[in-house]
């Protein structure tokens, strides 16, 4: 587990501050990247994939929802436990939980499934939190061993369990049992809130599949993940010194405040494939500012620990200590790793914004969230870093178009989901499938 610490800083007026007093924000971008182990010494995991099979996931949905999970099947160890599970308005189980070696002919049983009935969301989601259950048998003590749910689906639960805040809280149970939940949304017919909520809960990631011919792709990612684990249980404590306070935090990690000045965030597993970023502001007053203008001083302490994943397969509790430092002279600082940051941050949020406007039937409102976007984008001075220019060209055109959009009335509920899903993306990291997720110009 490897961490890296980059500040920077600015002046704000009175006007701008928490406090109707002048100061300066302190900037902190938090990346923790973690180690692949080879394939023979990460620990094995449990997985159930859960498949919509109502009558709205028919033809090429079905097919595309069939072949990525055959896949997702093949990439695991042969010791590695694994069932699967259809739904509609009834759960079968097409693949009992038992190692991949053991299940002759899954592929085929797999490609066989077929649409029908509503939306047993909750039940197919039980059946996969049952299979993790048995799994835990099947896997032994073995350390590090994980027990996934995956469930895919493109609509709202309408059979069962139907109530989100029920879901949400049968998630959070499992978790608590050694089982997370990550989510797969297709089209523009699921709940997006509900699946990002039960994920969230149960520890896992959200994920859109836009066009079905991306589902292979999604999983595949999703997987890749769950097989390059290399820390669990990673928390950040962000302890704040005397007088300084937290401004913003832009990151979308779950926070609790155990104490004031004290915040935890739970960043969850840590994948070799995916770094973790944690980007938050802080507010410290002109008059304590001024006392740093010299000598670097601490202004908060950064914590952070997980269960680590060692090379010899065993697992190690590991906590790491950072002084968040500045010296604040009066001048603004600007670090582009932060100011790249930020601007991402701040698009995520206009993405959020437009999003909740057309869903409430201001088109206007969205376009105008698009535009500020935008123009934020290219007003910073990191437009003329090569390293970075590039894909703050595709943001902002991707922004136009979608301004554009909803300019012309255009937009679907696709756009919406779209719009959630980068800002999801950006928010957790999650910068290759943000790049796999953007819109070629005309989509």
């Amino acid at each position: 587990m490897e961490t890296l610490l980059q500040v920077d800083h600015q002046v704000i007026e009175s006007e701008q501050s928490p406090n109707g007093a002048g100061g300066t924000v302190v900037r902190a971008l938090l990346s923790i990247a973690g180690h692949a182990h080879a394939r023979d010494m990460r620990p094995p995991i449990g997985l159930a994939l859960v498949l919509d099979r109502s009558g709205s996931m028919s033809g090429e949905r079905i097919d595309a929802a069939r072949v990525a999970a055959a896949r997702a099947v093949d990439r695991l160890h042969p010791d590695e436990v694994v069932s699967v599970v259809a739904f509609d308005d009834h759960v079968q189980t097409v693949a009992a939980p038992r190692p991949r070696q053991q299940h002759h002919g899954l592929a085929a049983a797999v490609q066989a499934i077929d649409v029908r009935g509503s939306t047993n969301l909750s039940g197919g989601w039980l059946r996969g939190r049952q299979h993790m259950e048995q799994a835990l048998g099947l896997l032994g003590s073995l350390p590090g061993s994980s027990r996934r749910v995956v469930l895919l689906t493109d609509g709202h639960a309408n059979v069962g369990i139907t109530e989100p805040a029920t879901l949400i809280e049968l998630a959070r149970t499992a978790r608590a049992m050694g089982i997370t939940t990550t989510t797969v949304g297709i089209g523009e017919g699921y709940d997006d809130a509900l699946l990002r909520a039960m994920a969230d809960a149960g520890d896992g990631n959200a994920w859109y599949v836009e066009h079905p011919d991306q589902s292979h792709d999604v999983l595949a990612e999703a997987l890749g993940n769950l097989l390059s684990v290399s820390a669990q249980g990673l928390t950040v404590t962000l302890s704040l010194g005397e007088a300084v306070s937290l401004f913003t935090v832009h990151s979308d990690w779950p926070v609790t405040s155990p104490s004031t000045g004290v915040f935890t965030f739970d960043l969850g597993d840590l994948y070799a494939a995916e770094p973790k970023p944690l980007l938050f502001e802080l507010f410290v007053p002109a008059g304590m500012a001024e006392g740093l203008a010299t000598v670097p001083t601490a202004i908060a302490t950064i914590s952070v620990s997980g269960d680590v994943m060692t090379a010899s397969g065993g697992v190690e509790h590991r906590v790491v200590y950072l002084p968040l430092s500045a010296t604040l002279d009066g001048q603004n600082r600007l670090q582009p790793e932060v100011e790249h940051a930020v601007l991402l941050a701040r698009t995520a949020k206009a993405r959020e914004e437009a999003a909740r406007r057309q869903r409430e039937g201001d088109a206007h409102g969205a376009q105008a969230a698009m535009l500020s976007a935008r123009e934020c984008l290219m007003a910073s001075p990191l437009t003329q870093d090569a390293a970075v220019a590039e894909e703050l060209a595709d943001q902002a055109d991707d922004l136009t178009a979608l301004a554009e959009r909803y300019a012309s009335h255009t937009f679907s509920e696709r756009d919406a989901k779209y719009q959630m899903q980068r800002s999801y993306n950006q928010k957790r990291g999650k910068l290759g499938y943000d790049k796999a997720l953007t819109r070629r110009r005309g989509e």
